[in-house]
């Protein structure tokens, strides 16, 4: 099945329509007047807008996923842009996300400032807000502590999106979900609402009367852009036409959550929710709806059964693809599931490297953490790179996905041994020591 989603039709572009003069002129010269030393609190809204002095430069965040606090304008074609956080202290995921043109073609300058946090998005750029190219080479300068960067931008009457990663809006991926849902095996309910009332929604992917289950969500941290693309390659292969997935959907259910946190991809949030809340950091006491909501959908799956969910996958992103995964415990169930599905994607892709952290987290209040402690339940976290190659990405997700479905139709209904054949494969831990697994 193809996917709907126009964005992920394309791979990003590694040529740059943007042609680009380089020159070296430091951004934190220009001083304190601009006035960026200090945070306050009106520099933590989005949804700002910008013209310049002469009307002729137009600069706004005001769209689905926008992020630019404040702009100031410090020279005859020089602007000064503010990145706040929603809330401080943060992690330093700082999301940036506007739209410029001018009335008049000209290279602008574009000093991005950021508060209490640094750059870690490389620039990407569209002129629709929907094909997306990677654009590096804005980058003329940056300071040391990375929390100033200028940007050199040709710029003319058509609007130039620039953000730190492609824009993927709660709408796309609610079009996504509603386009899955003309398959008969793929349903779609409301499961609650978010802070600010947005619709939370879970897909239902089966062909079983009486499944067992794998849980999937994302985007629980708004700027995880390329684990959200992941999810959708991962889902759209467990949703396909291949014999693979139509025995898989026989015995399972796929249960998804494409948006835990649509408030804070809404409003270009660095990390939380409308709230403020690390939604990843509040699996203990459920302060917020948007967990609350999910842990009901999970805790309905262990009341199905005690061994009908048997996988949790929370797909992120961070600087490198790896898989997070809780300290070993033997109480969990399927047993050893991670090492093998791990080794399996590791011989599927021998030129890829399969990273895994084994002792993630583990005493934070994350949602792979809560799932492995509370439902004794195979959880993983899994990170794509933020610039990882999309179609490294959509390669990757896909077999990651077929390679669970093999193992997981291998697995007996309860809990009894299995004879399986042996198999051997490598993987990485992040700490490099390399494991030779057997199954």
């Amino acid at each position: 099945m193809k996917s709907p989603l126009r964005l992920l039709r394309r791979d990003l572009v590694q040529n740059h329509f943007v042609t680009l003069a380089f020159g070296f002129v430091a951004i934190w010269a220009i001083g304190p007047g601009v006035g960026f030393a200090h945070a306050e609190a009106r520099l933590h809204r989005g949804d700002a807008d910008f013209r310049s002095h002469d009307g002729r430069v137009v600069i706004t965040s005001d769209f689905p996923g926008g992020r630019m606090s404040q702009c100031k304008q410090v020279g005859a074609d020089t602007f000064a842009i503010t990145i706040a956080p929603e809330s401080d202290p943060i992690n330093d995921s700082a999301w940036y996300a506007f739209r410029v043109q001018s009335t008049h073609p000209k290279q602008i300058r574009l000093l991005l400032h950021y508060v209490n946090g640094s750059h870690r998005y490389e620039p990407k750029v569209s002129r629709d807000g929907e094909n997306w190219q990677a654009a590096t080479e804005l980058i003329s300068s940056t300071s040391n502590t990375l929390e100033d960067v200028e940007l050199r931008v040709d710029v003319d009457r058509k609007p130039l999106w620039i953000a730190g990663q492609e824009l993927l809006s709660t709408d796309e991926v609610s079009q996504w979900s509603s386009d899955l849902t003309r398959l008969p095996y793929v349903d779609r309910k409301q499961i609650g609402r978010s802070v600010q009332g947005r619709t939370m929604e879970q897909l239902t992917i089966t062909e079983s009367a009486d499944p067992d289950y794998i849980f999937l969500v994302a985007r629980q941290h708004p700027p995880e852009v390329t684990g959200a693309i992941g999810m959708l390659h991962f889902v759209d292969t467990l949703a396909s036409q291949s014999d693979l997935a139509k025995r898989f959907r026989s015995r399972f259910a796929a249960l998804v959550v494409p948006t835990v946190n649509p408030d804070g991809v809404h409003h270009g949030h660095w990390r939380c929710n409308a709230n403020g809340v690390d939604l990843n950091r509040d699996w203990s006491h459920f302060t917020q709806p948007e967990t609350q909501a999910v842990r009901e959908q999970l805790l309905q799956c262990r009341r199905a059964g005690e061994d009908r969910l048997r996988l949790f996958v929370d797909f992120h992103s961070t600087y490198d693809d790896v898989f997070y995964i809780p300290a070993h415990n033997p109480q969990i169930f399927p047993a050893d599931f991670t090492k093998t599905w791990f080794a399996s994607i590791q011989q599927r892709f021998p030129g890829y490297r399969v990273n895994v952290d084994d002792n993630h987290n583990a005493h934070r209040s994350t949602s792979k953490a809560w799932v492995d402690r509370t439902l004794g339940v195979t959880a993983v976290t899994y990170e794509f790179g933020d610039e990882t190659d999309r179609g490294m990405i959509k390669q990757v997700a896909s077999g990651a996905a077929e390679e669970m479905m093999k193992l997981l139709l291998e697995l007996p209904s309860k809990r009894t041994p299995k004879a399986s054949p042996a198999m051997h494969s490598e993987i990485r831990l992040v700490s490099d020591i390399e494991e030779t697994l057997q199954r």
